[in-house]
């Protein structure tokens, strides 16, 4: 997945003894943290404006505190980078690369999808964690592995539940999306409510959060701490990406803080974990959408409002602070997308709870199993009800890099140099700038190969910039028809004359 520029907008602070501005300790580390991030992105388009943050972050701190005292922060963070490069050169070298998943079709038909999302047909038997080269030959076997472990328990979910219902646990508590079927991938997509199916922050809440409560329930001392701990043993099984590693370290950390009587920062917190992952790890699309997302949202409670505003301003921050990352890569956003994950939340959250104990269970407790496959439907049909509903507020603008980086460098001006409530102005003008001058191709017609047609990326981005169109394709899937809903869809294979005979709706059966 291309790397991305993470929003500036997550240096976002809690009031303090000094008003609104951030913290020494906070423009310290997040200096740091842009700093290495700078360094990492130097041959990237996004390197001019990584630089001219950290170059912000450097002209605050010299203008409040000493700017002497970066030294041996910079010092320290060179020779980490170092090391980081030395160890991620040492393991780049090898004779194959490691099997991620393994799909299976028709005629014991395997694909294995590999480090660097390739995917190659396999010649020999292989399991995820296994090494096999570009041939699809197994080159070094390793039967006992984390990714293995994921790959039986999805099988055994496979065999308890329906799809894909199967394919949506797996998803959510295992973080496997390969077996999900494209029509969920596009219904999620265009409904501004993916998310949900990308373990991440949420997940990791809800789950620690709910286990906190039932520990507290059997007056069990410090249960936030104790339920982070409790699940620290089920990361691994997620595969550990970037937005599960913030999440569980920021939530364990804030617990853990807080349940001592210690004064924790949470934007500090955020600032180590954000440093960290840049110093070792692949700052991709899912952690800058990550940390970006927390970041609004640490922005949004701040205030005198009623809890019902904030949580209102919380559930619209992270589409807001996340949108300019969301339309220079994609193009496409629901402006209700805030709106829908609001009310398919309460569909999510107990069919995430089932779903684990249908995982803790071994899918032996058929009340679970029943469970899980009803909230599954409503999740499912709850995605397509309210992308018909929404589908409205679609809009399309590809956004160029510039400009995202524009809105991004503001952002951050207005939280190091005023307030950081006037953050949030810059993305809201980006919003109003797509909805007003969306991109758009109108009363064409125009030949998409099936394959790209019928795909969640292009129906979830380029797909919608086309307006009032015929498109025509080698063969057209029902759900690309609704999900396409700007443009006629014409299936050359049904082709008469000029016209195309219209396929019969199906209707969808649990």
């Amino acid at each position: 997945m291309a790397k991305v520029l993470p929003l500036p907008t997550i240096i976002i602070c809690r009031k303090n003894l000094e008003g609104e501005k951030l913290q020494k300790h906070v423009v310290y580390v997040y200096f740091l943290a842009f700093l290495a991030l700078t360094i990492k992105e130097f041959n990237t388009v996004y390197f001019p404006f990584l630089l001219l943050s950290t170059l912000l972050l450097l002209l605050n701190y010299a203008s409040r505190f000493k700017a002497k005292e970066l030294i041996p922060g910079i010092a320290v963070t060179l020779i980490l980078l170092g090391t980081s490069f030395a160890l991620h050169r040492n393991s780049s070298f090898s004779t194959g690369k490691k099997v991620l998943w393994v799909k299976e079709y028709r005629d014991d038909f395997k694909v294995a999808i590999l480090e660097g999302k390739k995917r190659v047909k396999l010649k020999s038997e292989a399991f995820p964690g296994d090494v096999v080269n570009l041939e699809g030959e197994l080159v070094k076997e390793n039967p006992i592995s984390v990714e293995r472990l994921r790959y039986k328990i999805y099988k055994n979910t496979e065999e308890k539940l329906d799809y894909p219902i199967s394919a949506l646990v797996g998803a959510v508590t295992l973080g496997v999306r390969y077996e999900l079927p494209p029509s969920i991938k596009g219904f999620f997509s265009l409904s501004g409510v993916y998310h949900f199916l990308a373990i991440s922050g949420l997940h990791v809440g809800i789950v620690i959060g709910l286990l906190g409560f039932f520990l507290r329930f059997l007056k069990i001392s410090r249960p936030l701490t104790v339920s982070s701990l409790l699940t620290l043993p089920l990361l691994p099984l997620t595969g550990i990406p970037p937005s599960v590693f913030r999440a569980y370290l920021f939530t364990f950390l804030l617990a853990l803080g807080a349940e001592s009587y210690r004064k924790v920062t949470p934007l500090y917190v955020l600032g180590i974990i954000f440093f960290v992952t840049a110093l070792f790890g692949e700052f991709n699309l899912s952690a800058a959408l990550s940390f970006s997302a927390v970041g609004g949202i640490l922005a949004s409670i701040e205030g005198n409002e009623s809890r019902w505003i904030k949580f209102l301003k919380a559930s619209f921050a992270p589409m807001l602070f996340t949108s300019p990352i969301i339309l220079s890569t994609f193009g496409t956003l629901n402006l209700l997308g805030w709106f829908n994950t609001l009310v398919l939340g309460t569909v999510f959250t107990p069919f995430l709870v089932f779903s684990f104990l249908h995982q803790i269970t071994m899918g032996r407790v058929e009340i679970v199993n029943e469970l899980v496959g009803f909230f599954g439907f409503l999740l499912v049909e709850g995605s397509r009800y309210l992308f018909n509903l929404t589908k409205w507020s679609i809009v399309h603008c590809e956004v160029p890099v510039f400009l995202a980086g524009a809105v991004m460098i503001l952002s951050l001006f207005f939280i190091l140099f005023s307030k950081p409530t006037y953050s949030f102005i810059p993305p809201l003008f980006l919003l109003a700038y797509s909805a007003l001058f969306p991109t758009a191709v109108v009363d064409k017609t125009v030949f998409v190969d099936g394959r790209k047609l019928n795909s969640p990326h292009f129906i979830s981005s380029e797909g919608q910039k086309y307006e009032n169109c015929t498109l025509e394709s080698s063969f057209v899937f029902p759900y690309a028809r609704e999900l396409l809903f700007k443009s006629k869809t014409c299936d050359l294979r049904l082709k008469t004359g000029k016209i195309c005979s219209k396929i019969p709706e199906t209707k969808t059966e649990r």
